[in-house]
């Protein structure tokens, strides 16, 4: 899949010029054919830009990460798991 943050440049890009959203997304859709957002998320980011977002980037999310893989945290559970053999993951 194309990387949004390309299409969402493209939409920041169209409505500096003054194009409607339905514009926009034919553009976007003649330029990334299967691979360009949905009509919905182009008119949600927009609707954004028109608001006075300036940013293309996603907004940081709260709560934990879903992962936390490093090779300090590898060689602890290895660690551990050595340890009592009858540990499992």
């Amino acid at each position: 899949m194309c990387e949004n943050t390309d299409q969402r440049i493209c939409i920041e890009f169209c409505f500096k010029l003054s194009k409607t959203g339905k514009e926009t997304y034919e553009m976007i859709k003649t330029a990334f054919g299967e691979e360009a957002m949905r009509r919905a998320r182009v008119f949600e980011w927009f609707r954004l830009f028109k608001e006075g977002r300036q940013s293309v980037n996603n907004d940081p999310r709260s709560g934990r990460p879903s992962t936390s893989r490093d090779e300090d945290k590898i060689a602890q559970v290895k660690a551990v798991v050595r340890s009592d053999r009858r540990l499992t993951v």
